[in-house]
């Protein structure tokens, strides 16, 4: 059930607001606590550090870097120019669709 504040004067509202920020920051606080005791109990459980375990994470990350994909689109007026079909269309390719070109006309 809701308390009823609307009796309350300004003076024990703004009390009643600074007791609620209060308890607010301190559940935050815990919260954060927990989240961390879990951590150290993830990191305790395969036999690593928590310093470990992100360093492991850092690695992975830079392993699975993306895969450059061919492309799939050449302007056969300038054949530097290509297009892998992801992505925003490039000008010279909008430039001939404008012109009545199809995309089938550039497939390499």
């Amino acid at each position: 059930m809701k308390p009823d504040l609307s009796n309350l004067s300004v003076e024990e509202l703004k009390r009643l607001q600074l007791e609620a920020e209060a308890l607010i920051e301190s559940k935050k606080d815990q919260a954060v606590e927990d989240a961390y005791n879990q951590i150290i109990a993830i990191a305790e459980n395969v036999g690593l550090s928590i310093e470990q375990i992100l360093e492991m994470g850092a690695q992975k990350r830079k392993q699975t870097t993306r895969k450059s994909v061919e492309p799939r689109y050449r302007n056969p007026s300038n054949v530097e120019e290509t297009w892998t079909g992801r992505g925003k269309q490039p000008r010279w390719l909008v430039a001939e669709l404008e012109k009545g070109a199809k995309l089938e006309d550039f497939l390499i």
